[in-house]
């Protein structure tokens, strides 16, 4: 055999080899494992709660009718979420500025005049967030913020007037609505009827009308066991690589750390505070209210964190900060360790603190309760009550009837609520404790 013979054989068997792997190759079919749903290796979302839209967060405080100089109005969880659902179907026609067209006379008969129902809020609403809840028949609304909304009677039978005011501000902008379905809201909103109960006004020296309910509702103190949220639950849920987080225990807490952020679990109160101090400097950023609205919302849902009933409660335009309120039924819940509280503050664009507690109540499952009725004071005593302290009236913005949560029992952890008269003064609500001469606790 020659030399161009032993090339030809070396040759085509390289291509024989060639076309074996190549056919190899082809039909090669690895043996991966299925994966199963229940498998360990998949990476699951973090559910604590669930997620919520803002018209299920945002709701007034009361509803105030107007009536032949008497007043009647409701706190009840359902009203609130009817008119505010009854709203929704309304169309707003685009509006308008007419803060300059109201003397100081005129502006207080919009807020005191016969035959219109007010709404308020617990702080300022941006019309840019109520734009994701009403329909306006534009997409571009004012810039602005308001506390209340003043709702009028027109005369034709299918239109009204509906004023957003902001009172400390004193922005008044106009709108008008159309309805061919506005028989149900006139019936239970604008004559008297079972939906309402009596109100009565007082006249604040250099302020508004303080209206508050005239009788105090049968209410009990009522215990519940909450249901603990781990630690480690929320280190997956707020640390973008949990791997990296290491977890430290004292009597008092447990810390988990990755070196630039910090999460505490207070054992006593269940508390979470949670601080990424890479963003410490940017503290103290103006943020519109809106933007900030949207991502509080946004940063608790993207780990489904709402849990029972919480309500936006305190704005600020222009800050940082935000907080939401737990309510049990019609009433706002307060405790001094911020047990009954969601507030965060940002910097430009990513959170600086979160605070909220680690528990879950179900409103809906009290133990037992064996308490008799707590008797409240009426309205008119409970403001004769708050006047009768050494404050400024003038600094008297609001009062209603809520709930003081405090540790019942330690282990386990047993949770009371007890209800009371609140007021709002200086912009923080204080306890009114009627046994010890009408002394106050300051809360925020």
């Amino acid at each position: 055999m020659n030399y161009e013979k032993i090339k030809s054989a070396a040759l085509a068997l390289l291509v024989l080899i060639s076309l074996a792997f190549t056919w190899g190759i082809w039909n090669y079919k690895p043996s991966y494992e299925t994966i199963t749903e229940s498998s360990d290796t998949i990476v699951t979302e973090v559910e604590i709660g669930q997620q919520r839209k803002i018209s299920s967060l945002l709701k007034p405080t009361k509803i105030v009718t107007h009536l032949q100089g008497q007043y009647y109005g409701t706190e009840a969880k359902e009203e609130l979420t009817w008119f505010m659902e009854e709203m929704a179907s309304w169309m707003f026609y685009e509006p308008e500025n007419i803060s300059n067209l109201l003397n100081e006379q005129e502006f207080n008969e919009l807020l005191t005049g016969d035959s219109h129902v007010e709404l308020f809020f617990a702080g300022p609403i941006p019309f840019n967030t109520m734009k994701n809840i009403l329909a306006f028949n534009h997409s571009d609304v004012p810039s602005a913020v308001f506390d209340r909304m003043v709702v009028q009677l027109e005369e034709k039978s299918n239109s009204m007037s509906v004023y957003f005011v902001s009172v400390q501000e004193r922005l008044v902008f106009k709108s008008r609505i159309e309805s061919t379905s506005l028989a149900e809201f006139k019936r239970r909103y604008l004559a008297p009827s079972n939906h309402l109960e009596p109100y009565i006004a007082h006249q604040i020296r250099n302020g508004s009308l303080l209206y508050v309910r005239k009788e105090a509702p049968v209410l009990y103190t009522k215990q519940y066991l909450p249901e603990q949220i781990e630690g480690e639950t929320f280190k997956k849920a707020l640390f973008n690589d949990p791997s990296y987080v290491r977890r430290g225990s004292s009597s008092r807490s447990d810390e988990y750390t990755d070196g630039s952020s910090l999460m505490s679990v207070n054992h006593s109160t269940g508390v979470i505070t949670y601080l990424n101090l890479a963003v410490e400097n940017e503290i103290g950023q103006k943020i519109a209210l809106y933007k900030l609205i949207d991502k509080s919302i946004s940063f608790v849902n993207d780990h489904n964190g709402w849990v029972d009933e919480y309500r936006l409660f305190n704005t600020t335009p222009g800050s940082s900060s935000i907080s939401y309120r737990l309510f049990l039924n019609d009433y706002p819940v307060f405790n001094e360790q911020g047990m009954a509280e969601l507030s965060q503050t940002w910097g430009r664009e990513r959170i600086y603190q979160y605070s909220r507690p680690s528990f879950i109540i179900q409103l809906d499952s009290p133990l037992l309760e064996t308490e008799p009725p707590i008797e409240l004071e009426g309205g008119e005593e409970a403001i004769s009550k708050v006047l009768s302290q050494e404050i400024d009236v003038s600094l008297l913005t609001d009062m209603r009837i809520g709930y003081e949560m405090t540790i019942e029992r330690e282990l386990p952890k047993i949770l009371a609520f007890e209800p009371s008269w609140y007021y709002k003064y200086n912009g923080k609500w204080r306890r009114l404790v009627t046994g010890g001469g009408g002394t106050a606790d300051g809360l925020e």
